[in-house]
């Protein structure tokens, strides 16, 4: 099965994760997961860009807590949802570096994540082919 909950990516040693509108499904997960595992040492910090409907369950909360308070690195998260930016806070509770912003800034989060100015136009870039593999994506209908 094609991935269609979300696209990643490693740019300039930073995670990139692009949600669809939808919450991740287990084999999108997993398949982030093993990528991100694989390549802890090289990543300095993650961004997430993560529309209203791409809230991420309990375990999946838990497992970005976990890697994130084993390597250290900063997570900034992109979204104009309520609920997710709460999340984000609720994770910093745990003691992992989280901020989100809402989607006008992405400026402020790539700072955040200290990637150069010079290069937020690749970041940019790279973010918008990712949602547009994701495009059309929405959750089923009951």
């Amino acid at each position: 099965m094609a991935a269609n909950s979300l696209r990643f990516d490693i740019v300039d040693r930073v995670f990139v994760v692009v949600h669809a509108d939808v919450p991740p499904d287990d084999d999108d997960w997993r398949r982030m997961t093993l990528v991100r595992d694989a390549n802890r040492l090289k990543i300095r910090g993650n961004l997430v860009l993560a529309p209203p409907r791409a809230s991420i369950n309990a375990a999946q909360r838990a497992d970005v807590a976990s890697f994130m308070k084993q390597t250290g690195v900063s997570i900034a998260v992109v979204t104009d949802s309520a609920l997710i930016r709460g999340v984000a806070l609720a994770v910093a509770f745990l003691g992992v570096q989280v901020r989100a912003f809402p989607s006008s800034e992405l400026t402020s989060a790539l700072n955040f994540l200290i990637v150069p100015a010079s290069r937020y136009a690749d970041f940019a870039r790279r973010i918008e082919s990712m949602r547009a593999q994701l495009a059309g994506v929405h959750r089923a209908s009951p």
